[in-house]
């Protein structure tokens, strides 16, 4: 059971014995299926490939890149930058994802080393391990999901207040997921870390010195890699380079943004919030499996290009263990589910799941919107 400090209640997960034997059942499977396949839940060589292959794409790439080999065009530059874009978010769901988690390897020191490729990338290691945690222990509940906190921006469940622009978010949306990253590298990880006191749940947060340090070295170096080394020695005029570094973000950033968003704000999930009490009516695994949806999990291209962040599910619920495990494991998840006569939601591909993303946003862009607060669940007792 996760436990947490917010502004006025402490958010527990309340249980029955129906669903904690859901619990039990599936964890048992899950083990049973490493210890039949005398396999690691970590890492194994499909992982190590897909790490080498990220690091060798992107030096190669880029030292093309500083080369001056592209200078013959501005359009292939501004290309060859945009294709290093996808790179850096191939990194970000491969490696760092897993390693923010502890489940590349059983180091946890040496999961921390290989998380720090988002700082590498654009953003911060520590930010991005807290923030993301934060979301996992509390997902869809409003004023504890951190991923929710938009300031207004979006309504992205029924309980942030509506405003007149709500009414359009549907249309800009997506044009505000292209300068995610953008806005990420630049002002997003300041903000947190020198103008906000919490992070989701946790609230008062006092971070420690020697991270403020590494943001502020690695954002520079960062910025040097990408912008301004380039705009030095390259050929092309700087105003080329700075177009290819917007072509860096835009594209991957619009793929970011979208491959995280449809999985629980998603037409179908629900938006569950505590009692007075701050209890929610269900154990975190049956949670999760009512606000988060998969998409694409038979399809192994999207799961090896986004790290199985669409097979999102299982890694809710078990976290610590590497995606390349999950497709397997998510068919353990799916016959669980239905034995226990609870709802595994999946979209057959990107296209469906995008589409239910973007009915959930019209859905709630109308003050009265009504949106489920548990699933089928209710029924489990």
């Amino acid at each position: 059971m996760f436990e947490k400090t917010t502004s006025k209640k402490r958010i527990k997960y309340r249980s029955n014995p129906k669903k904690d034997q859901f619990m039990k059942v599936l964890r048992s499977r899950v083990w049973a299926y490493f210890k039949d396949n005398n396999i690691s839940k970590k890492a194994n060589g499909e992982m190590y490939f897909k790490t080498v292959l990220a690091i060798v794409s992107w030096l190669g790439l880029y030292g093309l890149i500083m080369t001056d080999y592209f200078s013959f065009s501005y359009l292939a530059t501004i290309s060859a930058f945009c294709i290093l874009g996808f790179i850096n978010i191939f990194m970000a769901f491969n490696i760092v994802h897993d390693a923010c988690h502890d489940a590349y390897f059983e180091s946890k020191k040496a999961n921390k080393y290989m998380g720090l490729f988002m700082n590498f990338i654009g953003g911060n290691a520590y930010l991005f391990t807290r923030m993301h945690n934060a979301h996992h222990q509390f997902v869809n509940i409003h004023g504890s999901d951190v991923t929710l906190e938009t300031h207004g921006l979006f309504r992205f469940t029924p309980d942030e207040p509506w405003q007149p622009k709500h009414k359009w978010q549907h249309i800009y949306t997506p044009i505000v997921y292209c300068l995610a990253s953008l806005h990420w590298t630049a002002v997003k990880d300041f903000k947190w870390f020198f103008m906000e006191e919490h992070i989701g749940n946790k609230k008062d947060i006092k971070h420690p010195k020697s991270e403020m340090w590494t943001l502020i070295i690695t954002k520079i170096i960062y910025f040097s890699l990408h912008l301004f080394i380039p705009m030095a020695l390259l050929s092309v005029p700087w105003w080329v380079v700075f177009v290819g570094y917007l072509m860096l973000h835009i594209p991957s950033s619009l793929m970011f943004a979208l491959v995280f968003q449809v999985t629980h704000i998603y037409e179908g999930t629900t938006f569950p919030l505590p009692d007075d009490e701050g209890n929610i009516e269900n154990n975190y695994a049956v949670h999760v499996l009512e606000t988060t949806a998969d998409f694409s999990r038979s399809n192994p291209v999207a799961n090896w290009f986004f790290g199985c962040i669409n097979v999102h599910s299982i890694h809710h619920i078990m976290p610590g263990i590497c995606h390349v495990h999950y497709p397997e494991l998510t068919k353990i998840l799916k016959t669980t589910a239905e034995e226990f006569g609870l709802e595994y939601k999946e979209s057959e591909n990107f296209v469906i799941a995008f589409k239910r993303h973007l009915h959930m946003l019209k859905t709630l862009s109308h003050p009265e919107a009504e949106i489920p607060r548990v699933g089928n669940s209710v029924n489990l007792v």
